[in-house]
């Protein structure tokens, strides 16, 4: 099989790949191309949304997907790599500005994974013609916040930290439930227990902590 752009990694008939612990949570373990995937949620919930792209992009470019991040300025490269990212095969766009539909317009046909935190929510015109662009391109989407007719919709909805003694200490690792919710193939609901990331800054499969046990624990939706 031919590669399926000038500079995606991946072939034609692949999923791009995600990290074992998010592979519960996604349809056929993998992100399916051409598909627009809303990461965060209403309120508390959003929060999630950084950590949760930053695991996609980790997964994706180890995997040999090519990614691009745009609107993210504050997106640490040394925290991606932590995660298990690799740089070269991450293109940043730091500030694009109300520019940022032409930005990942441009983009879709070059790399595998494009994951954008919008200036502004998207019209419906916008978020049309860029799911369509998507869709033809075979690119994964992944958008911070609300988009209409996103194909899949990860977030956190109860988080753990750990690290903080009685009122002192560093925070050292977050474990998190993640939700996974969709329409057709993606329509069941699916949760997993994640270090998001774990005390060596990497994700990994982690245990529902014990009820009661945790007085760190914090439902955010």
């Amino acid at each position: 099989m031919e590669a399926r752009g000038p500079v995606g990694g991946l072939t034609s008939g692949d999923v791009v790949p995600v990290m074992p612990a998010l592979r519960p949570v996604v349809p056929g373990r993998g992100l399916r191309p051409g598909w627009v995937i809303r990461l965060g949620g209403p309120g508390a919930a959003a929060l999630g949304a950084g950590s949760l792209g930053l695991a996609l992009l980790a997964g994706a470019s180890r995997g040999g997907a090519w990614c691009a991040a745009i609107g993210l300025p504050e997106l640490g490269v040394v925290a991606a790599t932590e995660m298990g990212a690799e740089p070269a095969r991450l293109l940043l766009v730091d500030e694009p500005g109300r520019r940022w539909p032409d930005v990942v317009a441009a983009l879709i046909d070059a790399v595998d994974l494009i994951l954008v935190r919008p200036a502004e929510r998207p019209s419906a015109t916008a978020a049309r013609r860029l799911a369509a662009l998507a869709r033809r391109g075979r690119c994964v989407l992944a958008v911070h916040g609300v988009w209409p007719g996103a194909q899949l919709s990860l977030r956190t909805d109860t988080v753990e930290w750990h690290g903080l003694g009685d009122g002192h200490g560093h925070l050292q690792g977050r474990r998190a439930r993640v939700v996974a919710e969709g329409r057709g193939a993606a329509a069941p609901r699916r949760t997993a227990w994640v270090w998001l990331p774990g005390l060596d800054g990497t994700v990994s499969p982690a245990d529902a902590p014990a009820a009661d046990a945790h007085p760190s624990l914090e439902v955010v939706a």
